[in-house]
């Protein structure tokens, strides 16, 4: 079985200085071009599926490489006064918050939760030293209607009726 995949419009590459200086690796695919991206998915989704028979496979369909996602997963690192949000890497973080894949409407979300966890006194968790409590944030929009759904994933339910308390200030700059 040959997978198949259409794109209908030309599709750039996708340019991102993180990757190009091996700052961010979290992007397997991205030195590919795209078709060659799509066919390979096509293909790993077929292997996983053997009992489906190639006639019943459509076609891959092609996004815009940048700002096509709408969920972001951050690892919350660097300091209370100072939050990274992003991914761990041994130097502590590396901030993700312009990652190009990410829909231009993230941007400002992420500017508002920078200045959110040090209001909320929300330490970000440090696995190394297991301190801290605030591990992720998970940004996801709707394609439907653009709403956000914003979940902060802590260590324990010790810092929970703090970040309750502060949501208000959150919620006024974010409705």
């Amino acid at each position: 079985m040959r997978p198949r995949y259409a794109c209908h419009y030309p599709i750039p590459p996708m340019h991102c200085d993180l990757f190009t200086t091996e700052r961010c690796r979290s992007c397997q695919w991205l030195a590919m071009p795209y078709g060659q991206q799509l066919a390979e998915k096509q293909r790993q989704l077929a292997a996983l599926l053997p009992n489906v028979p190639a006639a019943c496979w459509q076609p891959a369909m092609g996004s815009a490489p940048q700002g096509m996602r709408n969920k972001a997963k951050m690892v919350v690192s660097g300091s209370v006064e100072r939050p990274l949000l992003g991914i761990a890497d041994a130097d502590g973080g590396v901030d993700l918050c312009a990652c190009p894949l990410y829909p231009a409407s993230f941007a400002p979300v992420f500017a508002v939760l920078k200045q959110f966890i040090p209001r909320a006194g929300l330490t970000p968790y440090h696995v190394a030293r297991r301190r801290g409590e605030l591990k992720f944030l998970l940004l996801t929009e709707s394609r439907l209607d653009g709403a956000m759904m914003l979940r902060f994933v802590l260590r324990s339910e010790v810092k929970l009726a703090q970040l309750r308390a502060a949501l208000p200030w959150l919620q006024a700059r974010l409705p």
